[in-house]
């Protein structure tokens, strides 16, 4: 079943080169918004599809407000790079993906971050890691599909208490920011 309604994917096809590939070209055709879409992207587990259907179709100053907040509260100036054409590939393994960035020259790359997206979700009722087609025919099979379903359960069943435990130990109020606009 698809992610999206024949609404939703009529709407979406004046944006992306396609509705149902994982990889396609965001041709929304506002830069300001291109760029934001594929910053906000790294920070959610949804599609970037999803994530323009939901936040940037119903407010249509979403990329300028993202822009203002990022780069001249933040001064998170790698969301600059966003801004020329894009390409959007999702679904590839964190391997894949490093083969990719590997080959750098003259291209800007923004992954999915580990800081803001958790990866206990599954996915058809499977984690989401890769599994190698020769692996999966060989005797070993069983046994990494049991080791990384084993990771992931550990991972999913500690991630929340971590993240709870580390806001109790060292809560946010305890530290003081500068202000982003006037640096004091």
């Amino acid at each position: 079943m698809s992610e999206f309604s024949i609404n939703e994917k009529k709407i979406l096809s004046d944006h992306f080169s396609n509705t149902d590939e994982n990889v396609f070209a965001i041709i929304t055709p506002r830069q300001v918004d291109r760029g934001a879409l594929m910053s906000r992207y790294s920070r959610t587990d949804k599609s970037m599809r999803r994530i323009f259907l939901d936040e940037f179709l119903q407010n249509k100053n979403r990329g300028e407000e993202f822009y203002n907040r990022v780069l001249l509260e933040y001064g998170d100036d790698s969301v600059a790079e966003l801004g020329e054409a894009q390409i959007a590939i999702e679904g590839l393994s964190n391997i894949a993906v490093k083969k990719i960035e590997d080959r750098r020259i003259g291209l800007s790359y923004l992954e999915k971050s580990s800081r803001y997206v958790a990866w206990n979700k599954k996915v058809n009722g499977e984690y989401r890691f890769y599994k190698d087609p020769e692996l999966m025919k060989s005797r070993f099979a069983d046994l990494y599909v049991d080791t990384c379903n084993f990771s992931f359960d550990i991972y999913s069943k500690n991630i929340d208490p971590m993240i709870k435990y580390i806001r109790e130990k060292y809560p946010i109020e305890k530290y003081t920011f500068k202000d982003s606009k006037d640096g004091k």
